[in-house]
């Protein structure tokens, strides 16, 4: 606060200020502090002010006084940030007694929490810097415990449903199919397997969460399950994100089910409609055992004759109440879902914190960690002749780039444009493809094949080749303007080389070796983990950007931080699952300020606690 002299210098308020102020008056100004090297002083950066009054008298007994950010219909023309203080510091002074605890006295106490009340006072007028911290800490326990106990008690639901007892013998059922294998499972594999197997013997719903890098093998695995489920008389479904994805899948699984005398079929939206027809009556008779499809497979006209095993891949692609549309179709069938885009632990936890957990942490023996390097500009010519020398190798490769047609509002280099260019201009004499998510699937999809048969040398395409595709021979990935993806989409791409006996590499392309974007591509070149390329990608990115949920309002919260909050987490998620174990309908009396909470704010989530 400063009181404005009449005869105020040019030091004490800067001239094109002086006719704002009133002679004598009192007014309150509000800034930036920061070090003022050059006069070893303090410099304050003036933002704004207002007159001041004797209300502010006990606002200002405070030692920190908030300003708050304007966003929304609050308007900087309707109201200065200051004004917007006060009108929240006479809410709270007139209201808090009105604020609920949230928690139960026993959770307060047991992690040394504040009372909610508290908490909420201290983050508007802390008495000091600590005061904050701990504070927000208290708030985040408090959004990621309710969080983690909807998961508990969904997970709980489930426990109190019958599932399917697969009887099939473990040992003779893996003995078989290992003997059908041209590879020897991973020690990993294995044990998921093992885990897998308990799980569907069980009288209990199998809820799993499968988790593996690109190429280490977690298909194979899903396949031994949907095995499991059809010697028992069941039908398995696997369902894709996209009809390329579906098709790619179909065509691996249909070898090893031919194998074993397992009818499978693909069902997605763009067949005709008498093969159609065809499928839909054969799926609801149960001549077709094992059927792979998109979104297609939960639509109503899908009707199974005894649905087992739901299998679902990228999971991340699809919502729970789609999950859980799937799983309708069936009397509680077994629930696989699976992930090439390995999740940090606290994501996974908060996204999947109802399911188990497996991790394949290991790659087949035969494979060589994928060489990858960071490149400019200047580099390019050096770059197409290491391309042209392993195609004269007889290797193939990919090109990614991250648009498919140029547009006025970017510079990024595309697709279509530079397809041609390439063809005309820089491998004239090589043979080249193009795939982008503008062309038909079927397109897509004859384009992969001619190349999966070494009909096409250099691979162009924008990321629907992220996922799914595997050509042995394809040694080469070259992913430009790659500042431009997340590091786990760069891994998932660079996922698509190293997948046979040769040595592999990646090239990342980028306009700038002294940009910031060089250095996060760094990480890239240093490790082929896959788990610790995500830990990195969620710190620079945040988990909305993480699975591309940020515009959906996913994965939002007000003071929790999935990346420093870990700990946190683990407390949290330790109370909710004890309680949904100790009272899953929060019938106690001592947990009746969080049933209180709970049924006020998560009211599409009460029938868990009512089935529980």
């Amino acid at each position: 606060m400063v009181q404005v002299k009449s005869n105020a210098s040019y030091g004490e308020i800067f001239f094109y200020r002086e006719k704002q102020f009133i002679p004598e008056s009192k007014y309150l100004f509000w800034g930036k502090v920061s070090s003022d090297y050059y006069n070893s002083g303090i410099k304050f950066d003036l933002r704004d002010h207002k007159k001041y009054d004797e209300e502010d008298d006990e606002m200002l007994k405070y030692p920190f006084i908030p300003v708050y950010i304007l966003s929304g219909e609050l308007k900087r023309k309707w109201v200065k940030p200051l004004q917007l203080t006060k009108i929240i510091f006479s809410a709270l002074r007139r209201y808090s007694q009105n604020i609920s605890e949230v928690l139960s006295e026993e959770i307060i106490n047991s992690y040394g929490l504040l009372s909610h009340k508290t908490a909420v006072l201290r983050t508007h007028y802390p008495k000091n810097f600590s005061d904050i911290e701990t504070s927000r800490q208290t708030l985040a326990f408090e959004e990621l415990f309710y969080l983690q106990l909807i998961c508990a008690l969904r997970k709980k639901s489930t426990s109190f449903e019958s599932g399917i007892s697969f009887k099939s013998p473990s040992e003779e059922l893996f003995s078989l199919f290992s003997r059908n294998l041209s590879f020897e499972l991973t020690n990993a594999q294995k044990k998921v397997i093992k885990e897998i197997s308990s799980d569907m013997e069980s009288s209990r719903i199998m809820n799993r969460l499968l988790q593996g890098d690109v190429g280490s093998g977690k298909t194979v695995v899903a396949i031994y399950a949907m095995l499991k489920a059809v010697l028992n008389g069941y039908q398995a479904a696997f369902m894709c994100p996209t009809e390329i994805l579906a098709e790619q899948h179909y065509q691996t699984l249909k070898k090893y089910f031919d194998k074993f005398d397992v009818k499978s079929a693909i069902l997605t939206g763009g067949q005709k409609k008498k093969l159609r027809e065809s499928i839909l009556d054969e799926i609801k008779c149960g001549k077709i055992q094992v059927i792979v499809g998109t979104h297609a497979l939960f639509q109503e006209t899908v009707v199974f004759k005894e649905l087992g095993l739901v299998v679902i891949d990228e999971q991340h692609k699809f919502g729970v109440m789609q999950r859980a549309k799937l799983r309708g179709k069936g009397k509680n069938p077994d629930v696989l879902v699976m992930t090439a885009t390995p999740i940090p632990r606290t994501l996974a936890l908060t996204v999947y914190g109802d399911l188990d957990v497996s991790i394949i942490d290991e790659l087949p023996s035969d494979r060589k960690p994928v060489r990858t390097g960071l490149r400019y500009e200047k580099d390019r010519i050096k770059l197409y002749e290491f391309i042209r020398e392993e195609i004269r190798k007889g290797r193939q490769a990919y090109i990614v780039y991250p648009i498919i047609d140029e547009s006025e509002n970017t510079d990024l280099k595309s697709a279509v444009r530079n397809y041609e260019i390439l063809k005309k201009d820089i491998f004239p004499d090589l043979r080249l493809g193009l795939v982008h998510g503008r062309m038909f699937w079927y397109e897509i999809d004859d384009t992969i094949e001619a190349f999966r048969k070494h009909e096409i040398d250099i691979l162009v395409a924008t990321t629907v080749i992220e996922v799914g595709i595997d050509v042995p021979n394809a040694t080469v990935m070259v992913i430009e303007e790659a500042q431009r993806f997340g590091l786990s989409q760069l891994h998932q791409l660079r996922g698509r080389v190293g997948r046979g006996g040769e040595q592999s590499y990646c090239v990342l392309m980028t306009d700038n070796p002294n940009s910031i974007a060089s250095e996060r591509l760094k990480i890239m070149t240093e490790t082929n983990d896959g788990f610790t390329i995500a830990e990195e990608d969620m710190k620079l990115r945040g988990p909305g950007e993480f699975f591309g949920t940020k515009q959906s309002g996913e994965l939002k919260f007000t003071v929790a931080d999935l990346i420093k909050d870990k700990r946190i987490l683990d407390k949290a998620r330790e109370a909710a699952f004890r309680i949904a174990e100790d009272d899953p309908q929060l019938r106690k009396v001592s947990n009746s300020a969080i049933r209180n909470f709970f049924s006020l704010n998560y009211s599409e989530s009460m029938n868990l606690i009512k089935i529980a």
